[in-house]
């Protein structure tokens, strides 16, 4: 039976006050002797809830390893990720049989995720979220972006690169994420000089979108700098003394500190920061949340990861240049 959340419509109402809604998970059962680690990820990203018990999973050949097949679900199929696998501990045939599957949206990529168990929803300001660091758990700090705490409680809760897990799971989405960043060429995609002599910032805790947004800059042969959360960002805007050299400012939504939500409403509240063009890239793509960030003040919605819609975007940039520096 699939059970569809009642929490996603209203997490975007969350986001906008610096809060969201975390799906709490563990990917071991628990023994006598030993508590699994918790893990989480953003109610905006699960869709529905299966018992892995009524869902076959049909082999799929020549596949990466960590992912075990397809689900047919109403007539659509989609991969089935083996969670626990890449994060280093092996389920047996009885525990899958006991596990929960959980069709996720990520950028219009749907895909099932194998968990043991769902311990509950809880909603969280992002303030709570803080980056990930050394822990004395038995936890892979590669596969982790941020962590909170369970509510009421003292024990950790890790959230999970989910970017990360995507790019490593399905390599071949992304050789083609990577290869869209390499294949961009400043000579093909040509913009005006205040484009090239003012510099992009953008904020985003996935280590591996910050390479491959790196990379699309890079290529483009812009200016740029990158920041692991909104409050970095916004400090250093509120630091400089002249915001002249700045061209533009790229935002994801879901960030510890500060969200994406956050660095819109404080840009646009100011009158020094109210007309640097924002561009929203999230893989929180739903039409609520896009109609949502462009009331708020942000000028573009962007999923993640299109290479040609950032290009393209960069240019309705540059189109409106003018128009801006004069307000």
């Amino acid at each position: 039976m699939s059970t569809t959340l009642e929490q996603v419509e209203k997490t975007a109402q969350l986001s906008k006050n610096n809060q969201m809604s975390l799906m709490i998970f563990q990917v071991q059962f628990p023994k006598e002797d030993y508590q699994p680690p918790y893990y989480g990820m953003n109610v905006f990203k699960v869709r529905e809830v299966l018992e892995a018990r009524a869902y076959e999973v049909s082999e799929m050949p020549d596949t990466n390893p960590l992912i075990e097949g397809m689900v047919e679900l109403r007539g659509v199929y989609l991969p089935v990720i083996n969670l626990p696998k890449w994060m280093g501990f092996e389920m047996t045939e009885e525990e899958k049989e006991k596990s929960i599957i959980i069709v996720s949206d990520f950028s219009h990529n749907f895909v099932g995720v194998r968990v043991s168990h769902i311990h509950g929803v809880e909603e969280k300001n992002w303030s709570d979220i803080h980056a990930a660091g050394n822990y004395n758990v038995n936890v892979n700090t590669n596969q982790i972006v941020n962590h909170t705490y369970l509510q009421n409680s003292d024990t950790l809760c890790f959230i999970i690169d989910i970017e990360k897990l995507l790019i490593e799971a399905m390599p071949s989405m992304a050789e083609k994420i990577f290869a869209s960043a390499k294949d961009v060429s400043k000579v093909d995609h040509a913009f005006r000089e205040e484009i090239y002599q003012k510099t992009i910032l953008f904020a985003e805790d996935s280590k591996s979108i910050q390479k491959y947004m790196g990379m699309v800059f890079d290529q483009l042969g812009l200016k740029y700098i990158g920041f692991d959360n909104g409050r970095l960002l916004l400090d250093y805007i509120a630091k400089k003394e002249s915001l002249d050299d700045i061209s533009m400012v790229f935002t994801d939504l879901e960030m510890p500190v500060a969200s994406g939500h956050t660095v819109i409403r404080e840009l646009r509240a100011s009158a020094r920061t109210k007309n640097i063009p924002i561009i929203v890239h999230t893989s929180m793509t739903s039409e609520n949340n896009s109609r949502e960030v462009l009331g708020m003040g942000a000028n573009y919605f962007i999923g993640k990861v299109d290479t040609d819609l950032i290009v393209e975007t960069i240019k309705k940039v540059e189109e409106g240049f003018d128009a801006w520096l004069s307000q």
